[in-house]
């Protein structure tokens, strides 16, 4: 899993709308292609990690109301990363408003049958979200900038969030550009593909992470030389130092082959913060089966767990959820049964005894006889079981 990885409660909304009913809004299987594209740069685990419950694609678009609606539904919930990306027409109404073309857009009535996009701003706007960022892909996206990042009065209202970053493929007023029609049929947008290819390729002399502020200069760069439409952005609130993908130019350090025993059977610190990291490991690895403890480590963890449970303390959910998962990949109680029937040596009398019959020091983890008190002989920690 890349350490790019979104924090969690962080969600993203991919929006491609390729087909229309107007014959002034031509077909643009591009977007359709672009928002898929852009699926799987965030879905790769080697560069941006975006988990799947974290992405809502949606290519089948009904109206502007219902489309606002669930982006709006999606906006209320975020608390981590909130990212909006769209692909598609766009238009300017009669006040010169930007506006995201519909399936059943009518260009002489954009703001009634599209989807102005003040309606959303207000919707990325209003997210507890703590960063906010938008992806626009369309003609005219740079009217988008004014309508997100308002006058300085207006944004003391959300002093409480990081701010709104909102990258467009054209600056205000130029059209983005597509490859002809007969070649979009496997093809992204200009800008899209750029954009993912600039992620997937990496940017030489760049940190190992890459925040939106290192890709926005390189991504204009290379649009600029091939004589294709600049993109524009705008952050606020240093939303432009969010990481964003890892540098795919910077060879990947390989992850260590490690599990959670090792880290719970670490002798001389505190238990309870090896629980702790390995808690956070397992929770920061989309809680990977390689992070559960076996064997030594679990009795050790799990008898813990319920000693905590004898003094009136409560774990927190994420840890109580940890130990249940070590439990049921145990095979549950017909596994905690076949880990108490095993023998292991008691320090105490230099034999061989069932694990049952077994305490275990979580500083020393030496395993020793039930009838001792609760602290170790050997090194005076606690003893659980």
């Amino acid at each position: 899993m890349s350490d790019a990885a979104p924090p969690e409660g962080s969600h993203a909304v991919l929006i491609g709308v390729a087909e229309y009913e107007h014959p002034d809004f031509p077909p643009v299987p591009a977007a359709r292609n672009s928002v898929r594209a852009m699926s799987a740069l965030l879905r790769d685990p080697e560069l941006c990690g975006w988990q799947d419950h974290q992405l809502t694609v949606i290519e089948d678009v009904s109206s502007g109301a219902e489309l606002a609606g669930r982006v709006a539904d999606v906006a209320e919930r975020a608390t981590g990363t909130l990212l909006l990306y769209y692909s598609g027409h766009g238009m300017l109404t009669p006040s010169g408003d930007l506006c995201l073309v519909m399936p059943g857009t009518r260009p002489d009535r954009p703001t009634i049958t599209g989807l102005p996009w003040g309606n959303l701003a207000e919707a990325m706007r209003l997210s507890p979200a703590r960063s906010r960022i938008t992806i626009l892909d369309s003609c005219f996206a740079g009217r988008a900038i004014e309508v997100l990042t308002p006058e300085a009065q207006a944004l003391a209202d959300l002093a409480e969030v990081e701010g709104v970053y909102t990258l467009t493929a054209t600056t205000r007023n130029r059209t983005a550009h597509v490859p002809p029609l007969a070649e979009q049929l496997d093809r992204p947008t200009t800008f899209t593909g750029q954009l993912c290819d600039l992620i997937r390729t990496g940017i030489p002399g760049k940190p190992e992470q890459l925040t939106l502020n290192d890709i926005y200069p390189a991504l204009r760069a290379g649009l600029k030389a091939a004589g294709l439409p600049v993109p524009h952005q705008r952050g606020t609130g240093g939303v432009g130092q969010i990481v964003f993908a890892r540098n795919a130019a910077r060879p990947a350090l390989p992850e260590p082959v490690i599990s959670g025993n090792p880290v719970i059977l670490e002798r001389g610190t505190p238990f309870e913060g090896r629980v702790a990291r390995v808690v956070a490991a397992w929770a920061g690895r989309g809680r990977s089966k390689d992070w559960l403890v076996t064997g030594r480590a679990f009795f050790a963890a799990y008898l813990w767990s319920l000693d905590e449970k004898k003094r009136g303390r409560t774990l927190d959910a994420l840890t109580s959820a940890y130990v249940d998962a070590s439990y049921r990949a145990l095979g549950g109680s017909a596994g905690w049964s076949e880990i108490l029937w095993q023998r292991a040596r008691c320090a105490c009398h230099d034999e061989r005894w069932k694990v049952e019959n077994l305490t275990i020091c979580l500083n020393c983890l030496r395993y020793q006889c039930i009838y001792l008190d609760s602290t170790c002989e050997a090194c005076g920690g606690r003893m659980v079981g």
